[in-house]
């Protein structure tokens, strides 16, 4: 019976060494998958938004600002009388009330004018919502 029991512990103490050197092995070489902007909660999201806008340029394309920020909050798209396809990107950018909904008023308006970025924010806005009433 000890001959049994000297046998059967070398095996179990090298099943342990092996499982060991697996989980150290795979901790070391494990690199985890990178967080796309919709994974990321709220707060990290509205810092990635802020961090992303303060690097656009005019001219880059939809769906580069897309990639670099993921999903908007919110988005608009009309026709201009002139054919020009405006499209509003809205990304949440700052919280102004604590009740677990995201507003307009909550969030920075990204211009795009046939598929490129025009400009952004409020002011931008509000400079293309009077360019288009008089």
């Amino acid at each position: 019976m000890s001959q049994k029991r000297s046998r059967v512990l070398p095996v179990v103490l090298g099943a342990v060494g092996a499982y060991l050197i697996f989980v150290i092995a795979t901790v070391m070489v494990w690199e985890p998958s990178e967080k796309t902007p919709d994974d990321l909660d709220w707060e990290d999201r509205e810092r990635h938004n802020l961090q992303q806008i303060a690097t656009l340029q005019p001219g880059v394309s939809v769906d580069q600002v897309v990639l670099k920020l993921g999903s908007p909050t919110f988005s608009e798209a009309y026709s201009e009388p002139s054919g020009d396809l405006i499209q509003i990107l809205r990304y949440r950018t700052h919280r102004t009330e604590g009740d677990g909904k995201t507003t307009f008023n909550e969030t920075t308006p990204l211009v795009f004018r046939n598929g490129t970025l025009n400009s952004w924010g409020d002011a931008a806005l509000q400079k293309l919502t009077l360019g288009n009433s008089g």
